[in-house]
């Protein structure tokens, strides 16, 4: 196994394990004092999709992104 170090990593490798680390943290593990509505819920999922580059986005319908990715 072969461990790379963060400067191997491109900008959007670099990217998306920003993604990771925070879908992770803020998505995942909230925890069970967390109380979000579905509506919260989706809205930190959009929140986080932000990090990545709109391009990337490629299995999300383009209205889909032009409503919410957009705000």
């Amino acid at each position: 196994m072969i461990v790379l170090g963060e400067a191997a990593l491109t900008e959007i490798d670099k990217k998306y394990a920003a993604f990771a680390e925070a879908f992770e943290k803020e998505y995942v593990s909230q925890g069970y004092t967390t109380n979000r509505t579905i509506e919260e819920t989706l809205d930190k999922g959009w929140e986080l999709l932000h990090i990545l580059p709109r391009s990337e986005l490629k299995r999300i319908k383009d209205d889909m992104l032009d409503q919410y990715y957009g705000k």
